[in-house]
């Protein structure tokens, strides 16, 4: 799961989507925009098992990793920052990624909604490999529809299978996989 977190943001950072989309139409054209990781700022918002290891991944890539967790949560070496849940709203306009790594309970439902989507950065993407459940997501469609924030990279969504009439299918800034 952590690789493919890192391979998320690669491809949001690098314009792979695009450059794959020129390749189909053998268009050779430079794409503006590439960012560099090595010092992009990772949000990971649950460091269980799974969310420890996407940091432990994104930090030997050079990314600066801040993480939030329970308060009695001890911080790895590779997480620059740790924060409890009450300090999401002041570190979530730090993040360029945000990596969801949480259980579904009645506290994380819907955790990420327009409110959540307005503090990020424009240009941030969220990642969700958690449950669903985590995005309310009508109002991720919106934000993303509204250009709230960046992108989306889901492998978890609320109705699992996605119905192919979700508009998330067919957005420019949303990668949607299926590895769990």
């Amino acid at each position: 799961i952590a690789e493919y977190v890192l391979s998320y943001i690669l491809c949001f950072a690098k314009k792979l989507r695009q450059s794959f989309q020129n390749q189909r139409q053998a268009l050779w054209q430079p794409l503006d925009g590439m960012t560099e990781i090595r010092d992009a700022t990772l949000l990971v918002v649950g460091l269980g098992r799974i969310g420890k290891e996407i940091a432990k991944v994104t930090a030997g890539a050079g990314m600066y990793v801040i993480a939030i967790d329970r308060p009695e949560r001890e911080k790895p070496e590779f997480v620059r920052e740790l924060y409890s849940m009450e300090y999401m709203d002041e570190v979530l306009p730090k993040a360029d990624y945000v990596a969801l790594s949480l259980p579904a309970t009645v506290e994380t439902r819907h955790l990420f909604d327009m409110t959540k989507f307005r503090i990020m950065k424009q240009s941030a993407v969220l990642i969700n490999i958690g449950r669903g459940e985590l995005i309310h997501e009508q109002e991720l469609i919106e934000a993303l529809r509204q250009n709230v924030i960046g992108g989306a990279a889901l492998d978890v969504t609320q109705e699992e299978p996605l119905p192919q009439a979700n508009p998330l299918w067919q957005m420019e800034n949303v990668i949607i996989t299926t590895n769990h």
